[in-house]
Formats: C-alpha cells, structure tokens, sequence
C-alpha cells in the first residue's frame, strides 16, 4: 500500500490542469510556501512523495511542467546531477516551515505533515527522481532517478520513454539517422562552448548553432586542414543520416580540447560525457535559450569531472 502527498510550489494558472487531475491520488496536498531545490535553488512546480509499506521505501519527485514535451524533457533533467541528500534535507526544511504554518492557522493538516516529516528523516531509502509533464497532462512524459543516489542498493525508476532518450554509448563506426546526427553535432558544438569557455550567448540555439561566430565551427574553419575527422562531421555532413568512425571524431575533439586547456582529456571520460549528455541535446527545441542550454549543461560537466581540467 503506498500513500502520496502531493506538495503545489507554483502557483501559476497554467498549473491549474495538472493540479487537478492529480490532486484526487493524493490523501493530502498542499500549497502556499516556497521551496527551492539543489545547490542552484530550481523552483520545481510540485513536488510528489509516495511512501510505500512495507518496505517502509520511499520516493520524492521534483516535478517540472512545460507546454511542450522537448522543454519539458530539458527542464526537469536539469536536477540529475544535484545531490540527493541536499534535495531531502531542502524539503525536510520545507516540511518544517508547512507545520508551524499549519499550527498558526489551526490547520488539521499539521499531524499529518509532522507524521510524514518524521517518516522521510527516520528512512534510509529515499529515492530522489525528476520528472517531466506537460501542463495538459498528469501524464509524466519522463522521470528518472537522480544519478548520485545516496544508497547504490536504491532503486533507480524509469518511466518508459522511447530509445531515442535512453543513454547512448558512442563507439567504434556508428550509423546516425538524420535526427540523430544533428543531436550528436548539437551536443558536440554546446558541450565545446562550455569546456573551451565560449559559453556566452543571449540568443536561441537555432540562431547560435548556424551563426558564423558559433565557437567551434569557427575554429575549424580557420584551421583548416587540422581536425579532418571532427571538421567532416560538423562541416561537410549532409542533411541526411550518415556512416563514420566515431573514434576519429573523437580523438579530434580530445585534441581541441586539451589543446585550449593545456593538459590532455581521458578519452573515456569525454565518450562518458558526450553519451550522457547526448539525449538531452536531441530534444533541445529550436527557441530555447542558449542561457537555460548552457546552464543545464554545465551541470553535466560539473558533474563528470571536468571542473579540474577546465578550471
């Protein structure tokens, strides 16, 4: 049997419809006091715990609602690389600051936010997930549990989501469908921007992927004749799907970076990171702004590692 709070954070209007098709699962909901998440302090739209007994487990959603499934996917991933333990220790504020609101005003609602509060701090198995919806929908069109999951017995939930989103390890001669080759070119020229420091701009990525002044696709062209496997991808590949040796690409791409930064990247530590960051890039709409690009992405380097190579 599990039980499910429902916690309302905006207030927004647009909100209404996802609030009320999912307020009628929860025994309690509520609403009226910030709460702020992660080191960056994200303001989720709700947030959902579910404790199951037995085996006493529990879960905790942030979750995140867009008018758009692509903006939906990018908004609620950018909590991934944040530490769960700071997530419950945030909410466990949060359920502090609900109480002695609800003592204030007589609200019936305290024992119950007092049981739950005491509930989360005893449980050792809290699994942290994000997870994505639209405005229009209760429907999660994603949720994934955060990646430093405190206790690595925890389990890991997925909402079905198609291959496409599923983490992809590049490797060897790889074979791209149009789509995918233009996610992989998106991911490689953003996760550039951000290592080499070029991760500046006020515009939306379709206006920075085919500006002339896009970091990488200007290094390459006024370099002509270095980096033939990385240029080829980038500059020459035609608007279709496409065959190539991904390693060669690779290797380009460890030089352009090593070279900026004076000390050489591990190979698999950057294939890690193209690969995780990958399905994220795929989904990056047309209008986003490279400002909300840069800073989920940042995330994903910071979290790989490369604050000590990068500077």
């Amino acid at each position: 049997m599990s039980t499910v709070y429902l916690f309302r954070i905006d207030g927004a209007k647009d909100n209404d419809t996802f609030f009320d098709s999912a307020r009628p699962d929860a025994c309690s909901v509520y609403a009226g006091v910030d709460f702020r998440a992660g080191a960056s302090a994200w303001i989720p739209d709700f947030v959902r715990v579910i404790i199951e007994e037995p085996p006493h487990a529990s879960r905790l959603t942030l979750i995140e609602l867009e008018a758009t499934e692509s903006a939906a996917l990018i908004s609620c991933r950018k909590y991934l690389p944040e530490k769960p333990e700071g997530i419950v220790d945030a909410f466990l504020d949060y359920l502090d600051r609900v109480i002695r609101l609800c003592r204030s005003c007589a609200d019936l609602r305290e024992n119950e936010f007092t049981s739950l509060r005491e509930r989360l701090q005893q449980n050792s198995q809290i699994v942290i997930t994000t997870a994505g919806a639209l405005r229009s929908s209760q429907h999660f069109v994603e949720e994934l549990a955060l990646i430093n999951q405190p206790n690595s017995s925890a389990p890991r939930p997925y909402v079905q989501v198609d291959e496409e989103r599923k983490e992809r390890v590049f490797s060897g001669i790889l074979r791209l469908s149009q789509k995918e080759a233009k996610g992989l070119a998106r991911c490689i020229k953003i996760l550039d921007a951000v290592i080499r420091h070029r991760d500046h701009s006020g515009g939306t990525i379709h206006s920075w992927i085919g500006g002339r002044s896009q970091p990488l696709k200007r290094l390459l062209t006024e370099n002509n004749g270095y980096h033939p496997a990385l240029r080829s991808f980038l500059l020459q590949r035609e608007n279709r799907g496409i065959t190539f040796d991904f390693e060669k690409v690779l290797s380009d791409l460890i030089e352009v970076w090593s070279a900026a930064h004076g000390r050489q990247f591990d190979p698999e530590h950057t294939r890690s990171l193209l690969s995780r960051y990958f399905s994220v890039a795929l989904q990056i709409g047309p209008e986003e702004q490279m400002a909300s690009v840069f800073e989920l992405a940042r995330k994903f380097v910071t979290e790989d590692g490369f604050v000590e190579l990068i500077g």
